[in-house]
């Protein structure tokens, strides 16, 4: 399931997550210092209010991917990092956005942001729990609250209106403009006082690999995510890069102290093993899913006899984007006779066949990948929708609604919801749901109609709370789509 967003081209992400990483990644406010000259009182309701503005304006602007593999393994890598730090104010809530660039941040009251870029471009999962572990350092040493503090920063609204040019940039295709916004006067000012220093990277460094380090991960982790990352930017020409590299001190000499730094500990945990089965089974998703099938079919092309039966997964999983059905049914089959028992094997075959519109041979693997895994979301609401056409539509709305709590902000599953109640009779939350869907599609005329349509069906005082809510999240989407004749 992939979210579907306003976005002009590559350059908003890449240039969010940069100016993000350096002036969004704010303080546990469980450890307020004494404010000094600062104007500015940042607490824990400032930072929530910021927080789910902030949110707001990255779900309005980036893909997600809401694919529950995905995300529960990032969410995981997070959790056991989080466990080694002091308490927080706030739970850790991770989201996976859908782009190339190899970055992830921190942002105020727990969000957490990563991108594909960094789980696909890694080589073990200790890499991806380092690069993390550096930016919820930034978190919790309260790098850009102590500059805030000591500084003559604003407001809420000054830091949201700095980031908003970007914003304003991509959603109107002038991307020139939204950078002038972004560089004008008082939030140029602002960035650059809050950009890291260089002890600031370095306690980054040091306390990101105490929490790699305690979490049981490979120390080595880290270094090698700065090398990988160096050798890109340096070969491939990457522009897409953490600001972080490209800002003292040097990365090489950050690569230095960290291997030293390694090779002073015990044996036993600078030697420990990478264990990246559950890391090699995200990074097949992400490459079969979400880069281009033909590339994706090139690379496992090259690996010939050496293919592993993941790998022959991942081929399917390409050939099924294409329009060569028999080659990918051919690829299908024999994936599943390798990895058939598996709910990832069994869920994505369920898919392709549902696709061919072979009902009967789709219900039974899709049956099976819900059994294997019940938490699996893209099969329960694959599977709902054999149930749908089956007419089962209490069975179908009850893995929807599930499906709908992991996903909430994802228009597919919310177009899906609303078509089987609408198939059910249930016309008042038919309509609601696919009000959702417009919304998170951020396509504001068809959430003008079709939220019309619900508040005419809106008959009982439950029904009109729904729409209250419905209006509500209207309102805070709204606010950073287009101006236009809508408006």
């Amino acid at each position: 399931m992939q979210r579907r967003s306003h976005r002009s081209s590559g350059i908003f992400p890449r240039a969010l997550a940069l100016v993000l990483a350096l002036a969004l990644a704010l303080p546990s406010p469980l450890a307020v210092a004494p404010a000094k000259a600062s104007i500015f009182n940042f607490g824990i309701k400032e930072e929530k209010e910021l927080g789910d503005k902030f949110n707001v304006l990255i779900r309005s602007k980036l893909p997600m991917v809401e694919d529950s593999e995905v995300v529960d393994y990032v969410r995981d890598i997070v959790d056991r990092l989080a466990r080694q730090m002091p308490p927080q104010a706030f739970k850790f809530n991770v989201a996976v956005v859908q782009d190339n660039a190899i970055n992830a941040f921190a942002a105020p009251a727990g969000y957490v942001f990563v991108f594909t870029g960094l789980v696909l471009n890694m080589e073990h999962e200790s890499e991806v729990a380092g690069v993390l572990g550096h930016e919820l350092a930034h978190v919790t040493q309260r790098h850009i609250a102590k500059r805030v503090e000591q500084g003559s920063i604003v407001s809420i609204a000054a830091i949201l209106g700095a980031i908003a040019g970007f914003a304003l940039g991509a959603a109107t295709g002038q991307r020139d403009a939204g950078a002038a916004v972004m560089v004008g006067s008082q939030a140029a000012a602002q960035q650059t006082m809050l950009n890291y220093s260089r002890d600031d990277e370095r306690e980054a460094d040091e306390v990101g690999m105490n929490y790699l380090t305690a979490a049981g991960y490979p120390p080595r982790g880290l270094p090698q995510a700065f090398d990988i990352m160096q050798r890109m930017k340096i070969f491939k020409g990457y522009g897409s890069i953490p600001a972080y590299l490209s800002t003292h001190p040097d990365i090489t000499e950050r690569i230095g102290y960290l291997t030293e730094r390694v090779s002073r500990m015990p044996k036993d945990v600078a030697t420990r093993p990478d264990r990246d089965e559950r890391f090699l089974r995200v990074q097949t998703i992400i490459r079969a899913r979400y880069v281009d099938p033909a590339t994706v079919i090139g690379y496992y092309g090259k690996k010939g006899t050496a293919m592993t039966k993941l790998d022959r997964l991942g081929l399917a999983m390409a050939l099924g984007r294409t329009n060569d059905n028999a080659k990918a049914k051919q690829a299908f089959d024999e994936a599943l006779k390798e990895g058939g028992n598996d709910a990832l094997w069994l869920r994505e075959a369920g898919k392709f066949y549902l696709k061919l519109r072979e009902f009967d041979r789709a219900d039974q693997l899709l049956r099976a990948a819900v059994t294997a895994n019940p938490r699996d979301m893209v099969a329960s609401a694959a599977y709902a929708q054999i149930l749908a056409q089956e007419r089962h539509y209490i069975e179908s709305l009850n893995l929807m609604r599930k499906v709908t709590t992991f996903s909430p902000e994802s228009p597919e599953v919310r177009q899906q919801l609303g078509r089987i109640y609408g198939e059910a009779g249930d016309l008042f939350h038919a309509y609601l749901n696919l009000s959702y869907a417009a919304v998170y599609a951020n396509d504001p005329k068809q959430s003008r109609m079709q939220m019309e349509k619900t508040r005419n069906l809106a008959k009982s005082e439950e029904e009109r709370r729904e729409y209250a809510r419905l209006e509500q999240v209207f309102k805070e989407r709204s606010e950073h789509w287009p101006r236009g004749p809508m408006f």
